[in-house]
């Protein structure tokens, strides 16, 4: 019985090693595989001003990419949270993409590449910060320099901008968390530099996205704020701004809107680049993804969306 048991087993595998030659085994398929169904994931993550930008890219990229049996199909995702959100889950390895409206730290390069990432920089786009306030606001134009002041708490009542009637000044923000607020602080708050010793106002309304600043301001009739050029909307106010001065608060030139316009001729200064941040340089999907927003497709939207095209 043994015996038998014994020819059994043997004719069994000799069956089996001419099947697995046939199948090729059964292993997982590689991703890269072009015949293969696999999806290749791309996570996207990061600053809120380019929030609408990146979930317009994903839906116009993917329309153009379908699933089909000679392309896996790439599998973007994308969420907000901040800039300096999306640099931190650069950093931690959960994105692939880190969308950042501000420079990459110092302190953040370094945890990079105690972590063993190398962020690679990608500009993709320019952005307008426009300075809003509510549309019963009497001005009709503000300096960097009393920018500076009202933001910094040194200027607190309307009045002392000429305003009458308005009361004291309502400051609203960004969070701590957002590429906006780390711009307009360098921007204005400091002055471009002049002034590191200047800070945000304790007073300062910190809000979660531009969206909230900007119905803050819409409902608040001291309220003044900043947002993205592309949240603008009639709800409210905006200010055309006279750049830095160099000996007083209204001798800087003349103002200036925030226009794509402005911004793209580098005529408004309160204006910023925005950035893809990479672990090295992309490749495969990411590639792909990021070479397709770059291109005239990715950038067409850009212009489409009122932000200004690196093109």
């Amino acid at each position: 019985m043994i015996v038998v048991r014994m020819r059994v087993m043997a004719a069994l595998l000799a069956l089996a090693i001419p099947l697995a030659a046939l199948t090729g085994g059964c292993g997982r398929p590689d991703s890269t595989n072009s015949e293969s169904g696999d999806r290749e994931a791309v996570a996207h993550i990061g600053s809120t001003t380019m929030l609408p930008l990146a979930e317009a890219w994903q839906k116009s990229f993917n329309r153009k990419h379908p699933e089909s049996m000679h392309r896996p199909e790439v599998d973007i995702s994308v969420s907000g949270g901040g800039s300096g959100t999306g640099i931190r889950a650069l950093i931690a390895g959960t994105a692939d993409i880190a969308n950042s409206s501000r420079d990459i730290k110092e302190k953040e390069i370094a945890q990079a590449r105690e972590a063993g990432v190398t962020p690679v920089e990608h500009v993709v786009a320019y952005d307008g910060i426009a300075v809003i306030s509510h549309p019963s606001n009497p001005l009709d134009e503000i300096s960097v320099d009393q920018l500076s002041d009202i933001f910094s708490g040194r200027v607190t009542t309307w009045a002392e901008l000429g305003a009458t009637g308005m009361g004291d000044t309502q400051v609203v923000s960004r969070d701590s968390a957002s590429g906006t607020y780390e711009a307009f602080k360098e921007l204005v708050v400091t002055m471009g530099g002049r002034d590191n010793t200047r800070d945000y106002a304790a007073a300062v309304l910190k809000q979660p996205s531009n969206q909230a600043v900007l119905a803050l301001v819409a409902r608040t009739k001291s309220a003044i704020g900043y947002v993205g050029l592309g949240y603008l909307d009639e709800s409210v106010k905006v200010l055309p701004v006279i750049p830095l001065s160099m000996h007083g608060p209204l001798d800087g030139g003349e103002a200036v809107a925030p226009t794509v316009e402005n911004v793209a001729s580098g005529d408004y200064s309160v204006s910023r680049a925005l950035y893809c941040y990479t672990n090295g340089e992309p490749r495969g999907a990411t590639k792909a993804y990021l070479d397709w927003i770059e291109g005239p497709e990715g950038q067409a939207i850009v212009e489409e969306l009122g932000f200004v095209p690196v093109k």
